[in-house]
């Protein structure tokens, strides 16, 4: 209901202003979160948000309460596989919900800096398609963003992120499209591409 999105809304701004008062030492010396407790609600706040994403727009603030709670946890007891995740995640959700282009960039390099530290290449797919395709898809040049899909695209693959693999490889032929390579290197890459989808059995991202 509306009270809910009110209450989501607010845990943003504050989670935002939480983490614009963190400093690079203060990300870099966070502990690796070992707390089983706090790493299952990682885990678990991580599916509601692709949930309550595919039941639709009013669940909406599901995602938002499930990603600063993330955030919070992060911050609070330390860094996990899916930390960087949740800070991608806010970003996004500053940019294109609180339409602040500076902070969504900013809390973008933070999450990137907070995957360089993780040992574990978990949700980095994920992580690099989430920041790449959505926050600095708007703040950096184009072409800088191929080689960022193609190293989420290789670390899904390792992973078995197949999902968030492919994703990344179709972002990345979108860029070359966007960035005017010859159309014929781009259909060489749509058919590979598409036979690898098929053999993996994502054909709706074949289609």
């Amino acid at each position: 209901g509306v009270m809910g999105l009110i209450k989501a809304v607010v845990s943003v701004r504050t989670t935002v202003k939480m983490v614009k008062q963190t400093s690079t030492e203060m990300l870099e010396s966070l502990p690796v979160l070992e707390d089983p407790l706090k790493l299952a609600a990682m885990a678990y706040l991580t599916r509601l948000t692709l949930w309550s994403f595919l039941a639709g727009e009013k669940f909406g603030h599901f995602i938002l309460l499930a990603v600063t709670k993330m955030v919070h946890i992060t911050l609070s007891y330390g860094l996990s596989e899916l930390s960087a995740n949740s800070l991608t995640l806010l970003g996004a959700i500053s940019l294109h919900i609180m339409g602040d282009v500076d902070t969504a960039q900013s809390i973008g390099e933070s999450a990137m800096q907070l995957q360089e530290r993780c040992e574990s290449e978990t949700g980095k797919a994920r992580t690099f398609l989430v920041l790449h395709a959505y926050v600095f898809y708007h703040v950096k040049p184009l072409q800088s963003l191929s080689k960022s899909f193609l190293e989420g695209y290789q670390s899904g693959m390792r992973t078995g992120d197949g999902a968030n693999a492919l994703w990344c490889l179709f972002n990345n032929i979108v860029t070359l499209y966007m960035t005017g390579k010859p159309l014929k290197v781009i259909e060489e890459k749509c058919r590979a591409s598409i036979t690898q989808m098929v053999e993996m059995k994502e054909e709706d991202q074949a289609s």
